[in-house]
């Protein structure tokens, strides 16, 4: 009787045992996956910021892919960080299922607080070899070997909207978010990145023109909220 007891016993056990196992595996594998697909096909970002409206609203969810090909204008980009600080990869892979479970609502080790750790959304409205300048935050593009200047928006592959609010009087208009600048010519592997809220935006007016190497993905579509769910 006790030995028979004491199969059972052990039986259950190992039932027991493979089912965690098989659980965990599981769990691994799913987290495997996921790494994968947001370090080499598609992730997700949450604007927490006014920069793109109106196109893309303030705690919107953006999906990118850092498949990027070549840059058109009218391309919304990710940024990389322009001081970014080192993150453990335990911490990162912490904040990637944290962030996935909770639809970018929160992650608990975030090193990105400050402007200068955050990866940026922004809008590409010049590129390499075109000859650019700004009159009431409206830009106005000479592609490279064209003799006549157009509109970003004539020259933009997608179709989009900017934010413009009138500045108090006396502005200094050297300030790096003046509405106006002169003629300025890109050079090679350049690009002139703004956000859509032309008002409230530190860019390439401030930094000046960004390279290649600088842009870490390309914008795919809004999947948050579902009432603005569309391709960009």
């Amino acid at each position: 009787m006790n030995k028979e007891l004491y199969r059972l016993s052990y039986t259950l056990k190992k039932q027991r045992q493979h089912r965690i196992v098989t659980v965990l595996t599981f769990v691994l594998v799913i987290f495997a996956c996921i790494m994968l697909i947001r370090t080499f096909l598609l992730f997700p970002v949450r604007e927490r910021s006014v920069s793109m409206q109106p196109d893309i609203p303030k705690d919107s969810n953006v999906l990118f892919t850092p498949l990027i090909g070549t840059p058109e204008r009218g391309d919304v980009v990710l940024l990389k960080p322009r001081s970014e600080k080192k993150q453990l990869f335990l911490y990162r892979a912490a904040d990637t299922l944290i962030s996935f479970f909770t639809a970018q609502q929160f992650t608990f080790f975030d090193n990105s607080s400050t402007m200068g750790n955050k990866s940026q959304i922004r809008r590409i409205v010049g590129l390499p070899g075109d000859t650019i300048y700004m009159r009431g935050y409206i830009v106005f593009v000479q592609p490279e070997g064209e003799k006549h200047f157009l509109t970003e928006f004539e020259c933009a592959r997608s179709v989009y909207d900017v934010n413009i609010l009138s500045v108090p009087a006396g502005w200094d208009s050297s300030i790096g978010v003046s509405g106006n600048f002169e003629k300025i010519s890109l050079g090679k592997n350049e690009y002139f990145v703004l956000g859509d809220d032309r008002s409230s935006c530190i860019e390439s007016r401030l930094w000046g023109p960004v390279n290649m190497k600088d842009i870490k993905a390309k914008g795919i579509g809004i999947y948050f909220p579902f009432s603005k769910l569309r391709f960009l």
